[in-house]
């Protein structure tokens, strides 16, 4: 019933979105992602630290790199400092719980060009 589809939905988001991580990672861009175990959050790494925005801004903390990607791909991501990780790792979780199959697909094209213009 419901439930079955829902579930069925949410892997397929989720999948959807690592599959799109691991494309990126495969072209050489610094993310990476650890496979979706059921639940409806992604772990996502994005390596850029101690890089900068295309407008010269450092990306320096998690925050830095959040506040780069929230305009520049659509992206809300939350920062394993809110789960009581200390260190700036760029590591994030990513929920599929609130967005559809086709907003994670439009949204991974602009993930690529936000990625792929940090000096």
């Amino acid at each position: 019933g419901y439930h079955k589809e829902m579930k069925a939905g949410l892997q397929m988001r989720l999948d959807t979105l690592f599959n799109g991580f691991l494309d990126l990672r495969k072209e050489g861009l610094p993310v990476e992602a650890i496979p979706p175990m059921g639940a409806i959050y992604l772990s996502a790494r994005f390596a850029l630290n101690g890089k900068r925005t295309p407008a010269g801004k450092p990306l320096h903390t998690n925050e830095d790199i959040r506040m780069y990607l929230l305009p520049e791909a659509g992206l809300a991501i939350v920062p394993f400092q809110a789960f009581g990780m200390d260190e700036e790792s760029g590591w994030f979780r990513l929920s599929v719980g609130a967005v559809s199959l086709r907003e994670i697909e439009e949204m991974l094209p602009r993930l690529k060009r936000a990625l792929v213009s940090i000096k």
